[in-house]
Parts: structure tokens; C-alpha cells; sequence
């Protein structure tokens, strides 16, 4: 099938027109602290009301932590990174696969999406390891330092890229599937990306003309980054302590799948109050883009061409700033967080680290 096939159905639901007009560096020299296995006892009272606290005092801990240690940051960064890569390489494979340009056969064209989940999926994971490894000092009461950072992930290379293919052959046939028979999912999410205030940037067709700069290639390009990070969090969800048996126990990937399951039957309650925390956070700055919806109507009710004008475009690029990094720097602290849910499955004790003494 030619990549011509695929465009046809992008066409369909994105309204695609072809012709329209200073880190510091650990020691390698690592000792990861092993976590004692035993009876998990809740402490902080029991049932619902136990789990919505011990969940909150997690995740606040998680952020308390990054704020305590900005070196952190630099995880941060790095994952910004890996995520523009992502972004970068989508926009490319759809603009030089495509009109003008010699189309791509699909089976071709599949293998590049592939190789891009790949090395994305392996470089956010090798930096979740860094992350859970510069917190684990901190476990057994030890000052939190980067002493674990991304040079001692090295010693679990193997392992996180042996999942890191697994995933990204998992979310390529996913993507694969949608895309050729069920594509409904991803046209909500281009249509959710319309109620956008600022979704005309995403549309710079209004900037220029020709197959680069004037079709839906960045639209496009940010539904796909989207879409694969939102399966990228649910795999992460359903494989949530897969990362952290490697790192801590050395366990081999099947083994660290299996356990993984009795893991978070055991708390499950206090991961599902951690991460709505998160996510509350970040819809709360996803709301905040309805003040501009509103702002703009009040300048100029009706006239739509305002909206592209210099102020309007320096405004959303400043509140897309804004999101992105509040995005990227909620990854590190669940992955801060990830760390004080591992302990307290094995130990039944939420870590010192977390609360705050």
C-alpha cells in the first residue's frame, strides 16, 4: 500500500490541502539501595480516606523533592528534548512523504514510525531510570544528590532497551491499526486540538504557501506527538513499576512484568490519587487558555484575522512555553513520585523523603 493511501485518510480528518496556496556527572560507581520486602501495612489509617492521604503525600512529596533539588531539572530538560525530537521527526516524515516529494511505501513508512517511537520511548525511559536512581539515596534517609544520575542508568542499558522495543512495537501497531481501520481516537484528538484558542498556529497555512509552510504538516505533526505520548502514560500506567524492579532488584523483564501487577494491586487507591493530582494540575493550566478565548472576543468580536496578528501570536507562543514546561517538568516529579510508590508497595511505610521530615 503507497503512502499515498495514508494520506488520503490524514486528509480525511485533518482538512489537509497538499497544493493550497552544566550538569554534573555521577560516579559510575553505583550502590542502589535495595528496598526490604515485607507485609505491606498501610500507615496514616486505613481504606479510602488512608489511600487519598498517603497518595496526596506522595505526590506533594514528589514536587517538594524537585523543588529541594533543582538538579533534577536537567531530567527535565532532557525529556523536552526527546519529545521535540519526536515532534521533529514526525513533521519531517509527513512533509517528505507526501506531495511533492516521491511518496513512501506504507510498510516503509511504518518501519520510520517505529524507529522514532523507539528512540524516544528508550530515551524517556533511560531518563525515568536517572531520575529513580538520584532519589533512591534519599529512601534510606540519605541526602537526595544526583550521585545516581543518567551515567549510573548505564548498568541497566540492556534491560530498558529490550523494553524500550517491546513498547514501541506495541504502540506502532496500535498506531497502525488506528490509523488504517479505527481512526475515530485520533480525529477527536485533532478535533479536541480545534477548541484550541491557539490552534491557528498549528495551521500555517495563513503564513505562506507551498508543501512546507502551507498544509497541515504541524497540525498533523502535534495530533501524532500527542497521540503517542498518551499511549506512551497509559502503558506507563499499566506497567507502572517495571523501571524501578529493574533498577532496584535487577529483575529481568518478565519477571519485572509480573510483579509489577501485584504491585499496584496492592496500592492501587494511593496511585490513582497520585497521578489525578497530576493530571488536575495540568488540566488546571489547560483552562487557563479559555481566559484568551475570551480575551479575544472582547478586542475584537468576530474579526478573526485579528487573532493572527503579532500580539495574539506572541501570546500563544508564550502560554505554549508555559504549558510545555509545566508538562515536562510534571514528568520528572512523577517519575520522583514513581520512586515513593515502589517503596511503599515493598515496605507498607510512605519514605521519610515524601513527608516532609
Amino acid at each position: 500500500m503507497m503512502f499515498t493511501h495514508v494520506a488520503e485518510i490524514i486528509h480525511k480528518w485533518m482538512g489537509w490541502c497538499p497544493n493550497a496556496p552544566h550538569m554534573h556527572t555521577a560516579s559510575t560507581d553505583i550502590s542502589t539501595p535495595r528496598v526490604t520486602t515485607q507485609l505491606l501495612e498501610p500507615d496514616g489509617g486505613a481504606g479510602g480516606v488512608g489511600r487519598i492521604a498517603r497518595g496526596t503525600r506522595l505526590a506533594v512529596g514528589g514536587i517538594r523533592i524537585l523543588f529541594r533539588n533543582k538538579q533534577l531539572l536537567w531530567y527535565s530538560l532532557l525529556t523536552g528534548c526527546a519529545i521535540l525530537f519526536m515532534f521533529v521527526t514526525y513533521r519531517s516524515l509527513l512533509v517528505y512523504g507526501s506531495y511533492p516529494y516521491p511518496a513512501i511505501v506504507y510498510p516503509v513508512w511504518l518501519a520510520l514510525v517505529f524507529c522514532i517511537q523507539l528512540v524516544t520511548v528508550f530515551c524517556l525511559y533511560f531518563l525515568l531510570a536517572g531520575i529513580i536512581m538520584s532519589v533512591s539515596p534519599g529512601l534510606n534517609g540519605k541526602p537526595v544528590t544526583l550521585h545516581a544520575s543518567i551515567s549510573g542508568a548505564r548498568s541497566h542499558l540492556r534491560l530498558i532497551a529490550g523494553w524500550s522495543v517491546i513498547l514501541a512495537l506495541l504502540e506502532t501497531a496500535l498506531y497502525g491499526i488506528l490509523l488504517q481501520y479505527y481512526w475515530y481516537p485520533i480525529t477527536a484528538l485533532s478535533e479536541l486540538i480545534y477548541q484550541f484558542p491557539f490552534y491557528f498556529i498549528f495551521s500555517p497555512e495563513i503564513l505562506g504557501t507551498g508543501p512546507i509552510g502551507g498544509d497541515s504538516h504541524v497540525l498533523s505533526a502535534v495530533t501524532f506527538t500527542l497521540f503517542t505520548m498518551i499511549a506512551n502514560f497509559v502503558f506507563f500506567l499499566v506497567t507502572l513499576f517495571v523501571v524501578p524492579l529493574i533498577v532496584f532488584e535487577k529483575k529481568q523483564l518478565f519477571r519485572a512484568v509480573a510483579e509489577t501487577v501485584s504491585l499496584t494491586k496492592k496500592i492501587w487507591g494511593e496511585i490513582l490519587v497520585c497521578f489525578c493530582i497530576f493530571c488536575l494540575i495540568l488540566l488546571v493550566v489547560s483552562l487557563a487558555s479559555l481566559i484568551f478565548r475570551v480575551a479575544y472576543h472582547i478586542v475584537s468580536f468576530d474579526d478573526l484575522f485579528f487573532w493572527y496578528q503579532g500580539g495574539w501570536i506572541a501570546s500563544a507562543a508564550l502560554y505554549m512555553f508555559v504549558w510545555c514546561c509545566f508538562a515536562i517538568i510534571g514528568s520528572t516529579v512523577v517519575g520522583i513520585s514513581l520512586a515513593g510508590l515502589y517503596a511503599y508497595a515493598k515496605n507498607g511505610r510512605v519514605p521519610e523523603l515524601f513527608t516532609g521530615k
